[in-house]
């Protein structure tokens, strides 16, 4: 069984959880670390480590405002993916925030992506994992992505501004060129 534990700076995981985290998402798509760790220490995000046992096999960021959770980051360690650890992570999130919204973004499946199958398998992890394609398009630092939700409830673009515009709201950073101001 997975557990989900915060993680503070000083924990022995946290840097580890740190190197999934750069490793596991290009360049363009990772917000400045230092907005991360910032919206920490407001309490406006955290930084999860997903443990088995006490082997760290996988990490989640994600923000809560209202009744909304939006997951920023969520992989598993790459040396050990397809174990099912993913599965068992994404349903132990979705247990933890039961009476709540979760959204998360995917890379918008085009046929001109130079990684379309990637983006497929991604995409069809998480509607197998419980949560549903809005149809709804977003574009942050350049990037088009696809808004997916929870079954639980669908989710407008008002809410996924209220919960973003939340979130960076004390930052210095241009979304638009995800840029550090």
């Amino acid at each position: 069984m997975l557990t989900i534990q915060e993680l503070k700076s000083d924990s022995l995981s946290f840097n580890d959880a740190k190197k999934i985290y750069l490793n596991s998402f290009p360049q363009k798509e990772q917000i400045p670390y230092e907005i991360l760790k910032n919206n920490i220490a407001l309490g406006k995000a955290k930084f999860s480590g997903i443990f088995s046992d006490s082997q760290l096999v996988g990490i989640v960021y994600y923000t809560k405002y209202e009744n909304l959770v939006y997951i920023f980051y969520f992989a598993i360690d790459s040396t050990i993916q397809s174990k099912g650890y993913g599965r068992e992570a994404i349903k132990t999130i979705q247990r933890y925030f039961a009476n709540d919204k979760i959204i998360l973004l995917v890379e918008e499946v085009s046929d001109d992506a130079e990684n379309k199958e990637q983006r497929e398998k991604r995409k069809q992890f998480y509607l197998r994992n419980g949560f549903v394609a809005s149809g709804k398009i977003m574009t942050e630092g350049g990037v088009r992505y696809e808004m997916l939700h929870s079954k639980n409830a669908d989710v407008s673009v008002a809410e996924y501004k209220k919960v973003t515009d939340h979130f960076f709201e004390d930052n210095s950073y241009d979304r638009e060129n995800q840029n550090a101001i």
